[in-house]
């Protein structure tokens, strides 16, 4: 675990934005463009395309101070959809906490890694197997789905939801 400074230095170099959290590096997501990030970020290493999406990939020497690793994800029309950023040193639980309080949710992914959802500011939290964290996904904020009032008597169960999927790193490049 990085020292308490080291972990204020990483967190003001990852999460530069506290009170607009969602966003990073100037990046907006639902709001900035492919070309607003590249603009921020300068030419990525790769652009690779997922369905109708494209990642910009930003790793090795071009990689954002503080990160191993940053994918931009954007959608058809270039819209930013989401940015995942994997961390050059791990963080611990307590400076996530101290940065956005207690998560909404706590979750696993499918492999069983930890996960807390930060849905009104559009963050969601990977951790490794050791506990730190790997990854922090910053997205457009959503409100709770609203639910319909129960008729009298009876209780609405919860929506079914599927467990975040722990994000993946690009392949080294040659």
């Amino acid at each position: 675990m990085p020292s308490p400074r080291l972990a204020a230095i990483l967190l003001s170099l990852i999460l530069p934005s506290l009170a607009q959290a969602k966003a990073w590096q100037g990046i907006d997501p639902g709001r900035s463009t492919a070309a607003d990030a590249v603009a921020r970020l300068g030419e990525p290493v790769g652009r690779v395309k997922r369905g109708a999406q494209t990642i910009l990939l930003y790793k090795g020497d071009r990689a954002v101070a503080g990160t191993r690793e940053a994918q931009v994800r954007c959608r058809e029309d270039g819209v930013v959809e989401e940015i995942t950023v994997f961390l050059a040193s791990p963080l611990d639980a307590e400076s996530i906490e101290g940065t956005y309080g207690r998560p909404r949710t706590r979750t696993f992914t499918d492999t069983f890694q930890k996960v807390w959802l930060y849905p009104q500011v559009g963050v969601t939290v990977y951790f490794d197997r050791d506990g730190g964290v790997e990854a922090i996904a910053f997205a457009a904020p959503s409100a709770p789905p609203p639910r319909a009032a129960p008729a009298p008597g009876e209780s609405t169960p919860a929506p079914p939801t599927a467990p975040p999927q722990r994000p993946e790193r690009a392949p080294a490049t040659p």
